[in-house]
């Protein structure tokens, strides 16, 4: 009988909590035991009722005891596989909600017939998560008089949305902004994006325009939440590329600033970015963040800028900072003891294309499954941490790095189905176990340590917050 499936996920850390998968004719409801496992549903036709019938629902509740908190749903057509209507249409409406105690994310990929090794089973993983603990995991863990706080600051392990500020478009892509420009905005784009350019040799510039929103959320949109959620979800280490806007995007609607830049498609304005910082930090004064400036893969027409104008954007943002006496520091700050950073009010640090140690190669994270980042992860050690200033552990692959993914995905592209969601409740079902049981064995210099995951969620920060109490419980 026609039928579509669905393969489910969930991470909860909150007591009494849980999540009710259903579609027609069963369910299942998922506690804290079922963390990092998944559980397959199916849409099937003789479950719906009605002869010429074929759309059922897919939903999941989260609750509270006997409290449903939030609840989410999809209609899908059990003979087409076809997403007919609901609430989770598409990746950017798919935002973290918080409640008074909560932190729930979720995502729902919408996938097609399997192809290029693609999964031909929709995806859906929900988190619920403590907000109180994720908010001030840091205050908790190393409280401010304790015996922790004296350690230095490189002993912290550090939540990281992999390209935060692609948290959404830039509105350099709004219809006003691209009105009248579509040849030469495509004709730009396709020196730049290999995607586009390959799209550009077979499809007319005014139909990419349209297109356009949907490939690139497709293609280089890695978060969904803004950077008030991720941080209060956890995130404390941020990765940035500043740069001006291509001088195509500028006209009387934008004005030339830095923007972060995925090539050359920008994504949150620099001193937005470093004003919800600021703000965050304000709030919560026992917190730190670390914000990285890099220029990778920026394109030579988006203008970088200076150091000066660079330590005058930091130097703005703290000046919003009305309660704490918020300063930033640079790179001298890891060494420094997390009590003396916290007396001085140094609690933005900043750092520029400070040295990595990074799990991430082209070859092993064009991937689909989970294999060959845990092999990356397997293959790092002490020793080679020494070197460098940070350590970073990547969750997330590329898989549009793949050249067969990269085209089904431009030629198929939509809101919902988006390659990078395709993959990442499975990856991580696989990945956040493992650093969690194996990173402190491997890991042991006295480095910062980052696990970085693409659409950051409660089960990231979870493993990130398990990592800090091992790490400062060590002399």
């Amino acid at each position: 009988m026609p039928s579509k499936g669905i393969e489910t996920y969930s991470f909860i850390k909150l007591p009494n909590y849980s999540v009710r998968f259903s579609v027609p004719g069963g369910n299942v409801v998922r506690t804290e035991q079922d963390n990092f496992t998944s559980t397959h549903l199916e849409v099937e036709s003789k479950d719906i009722s009605g002869l010429a019938n074929f759309t059922g629902r897919f939903e999941f509740v989260v609750l509270n005891g006997e409290s449903q908190v939030t609840t989410q749903y999809v209609d899908i057509d059990s003979f087409t596989g076809k997403l007919e209507g609901g609430t989770m249409l598409a990746s950017e409406d798919q935002k973290t909600i918080l409640t008074d105690d909560a932190i729930i994310s979720y995502g729902f990929y919408g996938a097609g017939h399997g192809e290029f090794g693609l999964t031909n089973m929709n995806q859906c993983y929900v988190t619920a998560v403590s907000r109180t603990a994720h908010r001030t995991w840091m205050t908790n863990i190393v409280p401010p008089g304790g015996e922790a706080e004296q350690k230095p600051f490189s002993r912290f392990a550090l939540a990281s949305p992999h390209d935060g500020p692609m948290s959404g478009l830039a509105t350099v892509f709004s219809e006003e902004v691209l009105k009248d420009k579509d040849e030469a905005i495509i004709a730009v784009l396709s020196e730049h994006i290999p995607a586009i350019g390959w799209l550009a040799e077979h499809v007319s510039h005014s139909m990419i325009t349209k297109l356009l929103p949907n490939l690139i959320y497709g293609l280089a949109i890695t978060q969904k939440d803004p950077i008030s959620v991720l941080l209060e979800t956890g995130a404390r280490y941020f990765e940035f590329r500043p740069a001006h806007l291509l001088p195509i995007f500028e006209n009387e609607h934008k004005k030339s600033r830095p923007y972060f830049q995925h090539a050359c498609i920008p994504g949150v304005a620099f001193e937005d970015f470093l004003t919800d910082i600021a703000v965050f930090l304000d709030n919560n004064p026992a917190e730190h963040v670390v914000v990285h400036i890099r220029w990778d893969n920026i394109v030579a027409d988006c203008r970088k800028p200076t150091t000066e104008e660079l330590d005058h954007a930091f130097d703005v943002a703290i000046s919003s900072a009305t309660k704490s006496g918020l300063k930033w520091g640079k790179h001298e700050c890891f060494k420094e003891s997390v009590a003396t950073l916290r007396a001085d009010g140094r609690r933005l640090i900043r750092i520029i294309e400070a040295d990595k140690y990074d799990s991430w190669t082209a070859q092993a994270y064009a991937t689909i499954r989970a294999d060959s980042i845990i092999k990356q992860f397997e293959g790092m050690n002490t020793a080679g941490q020494e070197a460098t200033d940070v350590t970073i552990l990547q969750c997330q692959a590329t898989s549009q790095s793949i050249k067969e993914v990269l085209v089904h995905s431009v030629l198929t592209a939509n809101r919902v189905n988006s390659c990078l969601t395709s993959t990442k409740a499975d990856l991580d079902r696989h990945t956040l176990p493992w650093l969690r049981d194996n990173a402190m064995d491997r890991l042991k210099a006295e480095r910062l340590l980052v696990v970085m995951n693409d659409f950051l969620e409660g089960a990231t920060t979870e493993v990130v917050m398990d990592l800090n109490k091992q790490r400062f419980a060590l002399p």
